[in-house]
């Protein structure tokens, strides 16, 4: 069974900043984000492709907007 937490331990986990990346241009927390994208094999079919992005304020409309 899981273990209960209460408001007051969510709410402290959620406010430490251990382990959390800071972007020193934007201030923010910098997040991974995978990306699925389609290649084109040489065979002729398409198959997926995996691509893990760190995202934060700073890039995330050209990430979004698929600029990458």
């Amino acid at each position: 069974m899981a273990k209960g937490r209460s408001f007051g331990a969510k709410l402290a986990h959620e406010i430490s900043s251990e382990g959390k990346v800071i972007c020193p241009v934007c201030n923010t927390e910098v997040k991974r984000l995978k990306l699925i994208r389609n290649k084109k094999a040489k065979n002729g079919n398409w198959s997926p492709r995996y691509q893990f992005v760190n995202i934060c304020k700073c890039n995330e409309k050209d990430i979004m907007s698929g600029k990458l």
